[in-house]
């Protein structure tokens, strides 16, 4: 047992509230569980609930659940001497109600389903139960800071008065000691805060700290060190404990001593005690960076185990921070004269009168537009950088088009306008074209800017300034609406969003441990926290929706490939949900309710081609996944038409006899540019899913989600909330 340990135990046997402050894997649980029961098994369980545990998250309480079964149940020949439930709103309804029923010795639950305890009305029996309550734990104290600490304190109180319980110990767990002042002054603190929060008085003698022993053996020596560095690390626990370079990586970023004990030393980055060391024996940074490395990693293998407590000589933690990315910054200027960086700043090094600006990119072609607003708080009229989501209102916000080969062209040069903007937005022919009269005011504006933003008369480069996204003024994509953010239309390179982040970090982490030797599969894990269920809820969705649309379109890349490799031609839509099938290669234990049933082995197989058809189907739509891009969108595969090609070349079809309104341009077109028409117009309506198919009809995709239910499991079988409809065309009447 540890010191902290039997200190712990010796204030719990006196009946005061203490917080215990140790490490993680320190065994703080045992500090208050040993206790609870030893007084129930003394005073005999069946009595109603003598302690609730508090945790801050559920995955907390899961494993400790885990563990009291480990220790209770099996170390006592599978007869418990008390009984404990977990309550965290994560149990179903059945064993909700037998909780209710038979209240439990021990509750583990969170703060929220306390509160619940408290307000709803059928789980007053809980509350009832605790008349003779005895402990109270909050564990990970310091994690209800603020506001959420308010409610857990006044929680507290109310749950105190509401049992009627005169004599409740508190025990809280909390993050080792940190912070100014000495230990004495840290434990004073730490008492006070856990007085607010329990309500009752924890005096600084009860809270219980750490005592750490080194790991190493040893002292630092210079020139050991400096031959360490160039060699490699032993790897046996005889030899790594006392070896010069594992002392130094003790006494640095391990422990360090204070007031005569020893402590936890402060964390640090790799690079500041790489550049620590080299200072130290003038060594290259690099090199002693690879060296700490590979010294860590051999005190954390297996051959480095302590005979003496069965533990490895290291057990490290590396925190790794990301943060969303940055854009790229401009300054105003074309060409050659352009100077880009991809650190926030507000003017050019060494030039203090060059305003960089943040930059967007078109979704379609790439083409890069200027973030600015446009002010006139200086007494004259410039332009200056604005964050992407700043359209607050208090300055004239848009975009800043500026182009070294061809500038934007003025209002009245017409015939230029005509060639840059959106055909829609022309009318006439030849000539004679004009822009659309209600589009004129919507026109960009073109300005003459110098570096520092300023509009002015001549010297500068040529501007065109929209203060709404309507189109590209590169590849011409018009959007009709220019309601509300430009998010769809425009990205930056810190726009990829949080969940997307994290689940490609998350896919990464997980392909990455799969190439990595010696580790077990059950430690090919990644384990996420968030802020509450909410969050994980979007998360694990997020995530999974990742992987099933990747999957899918993987298959349909491979189900089009190999049929081109085989027989030269595309592959034709009848036989589309076949292919995607085939080249899933799903055991049917991965997709159908029941695997082993024959008897509706075909059907199981049917509604898995009928739910992949859909989604394949569904994930032609344009832009509905902004930061995925379906296929088509990336260049991976081409949708084409049957017998266009024919129905171009055949004139019969395109004159008047056939239709008396058959306009003379497209009549007297050549087939090359009906062709293109035809392909545009049926491309334009298929990314809007105005596609003729039952799978996209209601009735169609009610009857695959009544198959797919009956069939499939999660995640192919389709939910009431898929979302993919036909989508309707309506031609212009004339």
């Amino acid at each position: 047992m540890h010191a902290h340990q039997r200190d712990a135990l010796a204030v719990a046997a006196s009946g005061e509230s203490y917080v215990l402050t140790t490490g993680t894997g320190s065994g703080k649980s045992l500090t208050y569980y040993i206790p609870i029961v030893d007084r129930i098994v003394r005073e005999g369980s069946g009595k109603g609930v003598r302690a609730i545990v508090v945790y801050p998250m559920n995955a907390l309480a899961n494993s400790q659940l885990e563990e009291l079964k480990r220790f209770l149940h099996r170390g006592f020949g599978g007869k418990s001497p008390v009984t404990f439930e977990r309550y965290t709103g994560q149990e179903s309804r059945e064993k909700r109600d037998e909780i209710l029923k038979n209240p439990p010795d021990i509750i583990l639950t969170n703060y929220m389903m306390l509160e619940l305890m408290l307000v709803r009305p059928q789980e007053r029996k809980l509350i009832t139960a605790s008349k003779d309550l005895s402990y109270l734990v909050l564990d990970e104290l310091h994690t209800y800071r603020g506001r959420q600490g308010s409610d857990v304190a006044m929680l507290v109180r109310r749950l105190r008065q509401a049992t009627g319980a005169a004599n409740i110990q508190c025990i809280g767990t909390s993050a080792t000691l940190a912070g100014p002042g000495t230990l004495a002054e840290q434990r004073i603190e730490v008492a006070a805060v856990a007085s607010r929060d329990f309500g009752v008085e924890v005096k600084p003698t009860s809270v219980i700290g750490e005592t750490l022993r080194r790991a190493t053996n040893g002292a630092v020596d210079k020139d050991a060190l400096r031959q360490r560095i160039h060699a490699a690390p032993p790897t046996t626990y005889a030899d790594l404990h006392v070896d010069p370079l594992a002392v130094w990586i003790e006494d640095t970023v391990g422990i360090t001593e204070k007031e005569g004990r020893l402590v936890r030393a402060q964390p640090r980055t790799l690079e500041q005690a790489s550049r620590q060391l080299a200072d130290l024996t003038g060594a290259d940074a690099g090199e002693c960076a690879a060296a700490i490395r590979a010294t860590l990693m051999a005190g954390a293998g297996d051959d480095a185990v302590d005979p003496s407590t069965g533990k490895r000589l290291f057990a490290f933690k590396l925190h790794q921070f990301i943060s969303r990315g940055d854009t790229v910054y401009q300054t105003l200027a074309v060409g050659e004269d352009r100077w880009f960086t991809t650190k926030k700043q507000m003017f050019k090094p060494g030039d203090p009168g060059s305003l960089l600006f943040p930059l967007a990119f078109c979704r379609e072609c790439g083409q890069e537009y200027l973030l600015a607003a446009l002010d006139d708080s200086a007494g004259y009229p410039r332009f200056v950088p604005r964050e992407e989501r700043d359209q607050s209102g208090e300055k004239k916000t848009g975009y800043l088009f500026l182009s070294a080969s061809e500038s934007w062209p003025e209002k009245s040069d017409t015939l230029a306008l005509a060639d840059r903007v959106p055909e829609a937005w022309v009318t006439g022919t030849g000539d004679e074209r004009q822009i659309a009269a209600d589009r004129r005011d919507l026109l960009p504006d073109v300005k003459q800017v110098d570096r520092s933003g300023a509009i002015v008369d001549a010297g500068g480069v040529s501007a065109a300034y929209l203060d709404k996204f309507r189109f590209c003024l590169n590849c011409r994509t018009v959007y009709e609406s220019a309601r509300g953010n430009d998010f769809a239309k425009l990205s930056s390179l810190g726009s990829e969003g949080r969940s997307s982040a994290t689940t490609v970090l998350s896919a990464s982490i997980v392909r990455a441990q799969q190439k990595e030797v010696g580790i077990a599969d059950a430690a090919r894990k990644v384990l996420t926290f968030t802020d509450n269920r909410q969050d994980a809820s979007l998360q694990a969705g997020h995530f999974n929706d990742f992987v099933l649309v990747g999957q899918t379109r993987a298959a349909l890349h491979r189900a089009v490939r190999d049929h081109q490799d085989k027989t030269g031609g595309p592959l034709n839509h009848e036989d589309l949900p076949a292919a995607v099938v085939a080249a899933l290669n799903l055991d049917p234990t991965e997709y159908a309710k029941e695997p082993g049933a024959r008897l509706t082995a075909e059907r199981a197989a049917k509604a898995l081609r009928e739910a992949v058809a859909y989604r394949v189907y569904a994930d032609l739509s344009r832009g509905w996944r902004i930061t995925m891009p379906n296929l088509e969108e990336t260049g991976l595969l081409h949708v084409a038409y049957a017998y266009v090609g024919e129905l171009s070349a055949d004139s019969t079809r395109w004159s008047s006899d056939t239709w008396s309104q058959m306009p003379d341009a497209l009549a007297a077109a050549s087939p090359e540019s009906r062709q293109k028409m035809i392909v545009a117009l049926l491309d334009e309506m298929r990314r809007n899913l105005c596609v003729r198919t039952s799978y996209l009809t209601e009735e169609g995709s009610e009857r695959i989600k009544s198959l797919s239910e009956a069939h499939l499991i999660s995640p192919w079988a389709l939910t009431d909330d898929t979302p993919a409809r036909s989508g309707t065309a309506y031609p212009p009447v004339p």
